[in-house]
């Protein structure tokens, strides 16, 4: 008979995240992305039998899923996406538990990791709401590489499988997905094995990715198809030339504009350099803090006891994963010249999957022999991460709400059979009008409809502002130009460097 009692850990970890996922959905009061718009529409679009690209976009997998629920439930869409956003963070806390389980961690190891990324405030606290596509993607690839892990450890075939098979639903989220499949298995080369076994652990990993690739020219020669034809998926082909295309288009652009502007002399000579140790920091940094502080200081203080308290073949890929992890940011970064921290929450996954360990290590650490700097440690760590985790929970400001509020305001004063002209995507989106694309109305399109007599039609009119001179310019501008109109109200983004102005007719 199992007794419940002994893993109280585990289903209380598990209870804790199912409620601070749903209340961190209830406090952002149906708060989207302008990505979000997109991917709704698309699933509009699917589930009334459509399946063909819309506005460029044909990685459509996570859309099909909104509308697969969709169609099934009777939910709306907004709601479905919800709902695969609860389904799929759950799928992350349990893989992030088992993978510390795999890695020789206890009940309580588990439920440290829990609360190690309940604690952090980007990817629970800014972006769950907004990242169901990539909540689908972690998932995945967390399941997967607890595969791997297995694999490396009890070396079966059906591991090596399963393991592929995660990659692959991963990679339907995200192409990225594709790069770990690519390159996550050579983390066995770094692994000892008995040699009778060493070929076995480097092919069987790649064991569907070699059926695939010979099934695949045949296919292609029979439906015809070109590298055009296969959507995102030609980004693996095309990623490295994209890369040189940038810096021959842009990034030795800005570093000549470093060297003469910036560096000077005597110390020309050395901008490439000072450019490339910049963007490395900046992926180093973003992968450091992308999970919050509380993992790295628990990493680092416990460095040397996380190791001896790990299954060497999960330390072994998990460390080789970071490392895929940081490089994968830095393409990405010299790819577009940006890096979202989302790109790179793997990262933080095994870095909580460490500090775990470290955690249980401080926790669980005789009190009487433990030296005062670990005990402040303790306590420091301790306030981290409760206030994390408050801050995650807590209601957002007034601020966050700005959109939603203002579009409320206009819907609730709005004569009948009268139209509003709301500015931004997502401002249409949450008023329920017609899509029109997920791109906001530059000011020269505002001034377009004022010119063409367009906006005569409306009785509200919002528009969205930032607090800068330039967007001072434009808006004196759009004064002067719009007749008939009043400022009615304004609405304030946070810190108030955002606004939107509801303008009303008059007369």
């Amino acid at each position: 008979m199992i007794n419940h009692h002994k893993h109280t850990p585990i289903y209380l970890a598990l209870f804790l995240a199912f409620i601070t996922c749903c209340r961190v959905l209830w406090i952002q009061h149906g708060w989207i992305t302008n990505d979000s718009i997109l991917y709704f529409e698309m699933a509009r679009h699917f589930a009334m039998g459509d399946p063909h690209p819309f506005e460029g976009y044909s990685w459509g997998f996570y859309p099909a899923l909104i509308a697969c629920l969709h169609t099934i439930s009777g939910l709306g869409l907004q709601a479905s996406a919800n709902l695969l956003i609860v389904v799929f963070f759950m799928l992350l806390v349990w893989g992030l538990m088992r993978m510390v389980s795999i890695a020789g961690g206890n009940d309580w190891t588990q439920f440290y990791a829990v609360v190690l990324l309940l604690s952090s405030g980007y990817i629970v606290g800014d972006i769950l709401p907004m990242a169901s596509r990539d909540l689908g993607y972690w998932a995945m690839m967390v399941h997967a590489v607890n595969q791997l892990i297995l694999f490396y450890q009890q070396g079966r075939w059906q591991q090596a499988l399963y393991w592929q098979m995660f990659a692959l639903l991963a990679t339907l989220f995200r192409i990225e997905g594709a790069i770990q499949w690519l390159v996550l298995p050579l983390a066995g080369f770094f692994i000892s094995h008995p040699a009778s076994s060493r070929l076995k652990r480097l092919v069987a990993p790649y064991s569907l990715l070699f059926v695939g690739s010979l099934i695949a020219p045949v296919v292609s020669l029979a439906m015809h198809m070109t590298l055009e034809d296969l959507g995102r998926v030609k980004e693996l082909f095309t990623g490295f030339r994209d890369i040189e295309m940038n810096f021959t288009r842009d990034i030795t652009h800005r570093v000549d504009n470093m060297r003469d502007t910036v560096i000077g002399e005597p110390f020309q000579e050395y901008a490439w350099f000072s450019f490339l140790l910049v963007y490395f920091a900046i992926t180093t940094l973003k992968c450091l803090s992308v999970a919050g502080w509380g993992p790295i200081l628990l990493a680092y203080a416990e460095k040397h006891s996380i190791k001896k308290s790990m299954q060497p073949a999960a330390y072994q890929v998990l460390l080789f994963w970071l490392f895929v992890s940081w490089v994968i940011g830095c393409l990405i970064t010299f790819k577009v010249n940006l890096l979202s921290a989302r790109y790179v929450a793997l990262f933080g996954f095994v870095l909580i999957v460490f500090a775990s360990f470290a955690l249980h290590k401080l926790m669980h650490h005789q009190k009487a022999t433990m030296p005062l700097l670990k005990k402040l440690l303790i306590v420091v760590i301790a306030l981290i991460l409760l206030a994390g985790f408050i801050s995650n929970i807590k209601a957002k400001d007034a601020g966050f709400y700005y959109e939603i509020d203002a579009v409320a305001y206009v819907k609730s004063r709005l004569p009948a059979g009268q139209q509003a002209l709301y500015s931004s995507a997502k401002q249409r989106f949450y008023a329920d009008v017609p899509y029109d694309s997920r791109e906001d109305y530059a000011w020269d399109d505002l001034a377009e409809r004022i010119a063409d007599g367009r906006m005569q039609q409306y009785s509200y009119i919002v528009v969205k502002f930032d607090d800068t001179p330039e967007e001072h310019t434009k808006l004196k501008a759009f004064q002067q130009q719009l007749v008939g109109f009043q400022l009615d109200k304004t609405f304030y983004g946070h810190k108030q460097k955002k606004q939107l102005l509801v303008f009303k007719r008059v007369g």
